[in-house]
């Protein structure tokens, strides 16, 4: 009987969680990387490089939720057409600001 044990060596993986966004550090200018590292590591003390996009989305999607809500309560839409709308609309905010992250992570 021959038993074979094989290694499998895989590259450190370059990609993190940083602030709910998955980000490949490759793919990051080295100024960025270095922020999102220190940040990782050292906590809230350290600036956060999207705390000003973060920031805009909570006052964007807060404007946008109670507009759309009282618009559709002002027509007596049912509470279920509003509550879907608001889902649809808050998933539609998620992709945008996620989007903008990325961008600004990746500066492009």
């Amino acid at each position: 009987m021959v038993t074979i044990i094989a290694t499998i060596i895989l590259p450190p993986s370059t990609t993190v969680l940083f602030r709910g966004v998955e980000v490949d550090l490759d793919r990051c200018s080295p100024h960025i990387r270095d922020a999102i590292e220190m940040a990782l590591t050292q906590g809230t003390e350290k600036p956060n490089p999207l705390a000003d996009l973060e920031a805009l989305e909570e006052r964007t999607t807060a404007q946008a939720v109670s507009q759309l809500a009282a618009t559709m309560l002002a027509q007596n839409a049912p509470f279920e057409q509003v509550e879907d709308a608001l889902c649809e609309l808050r998933t539609h905010m998620d992709e945008h600001f996620l989007q903008r992250k990325l961008v600004r992570l990746y500066e492009r």
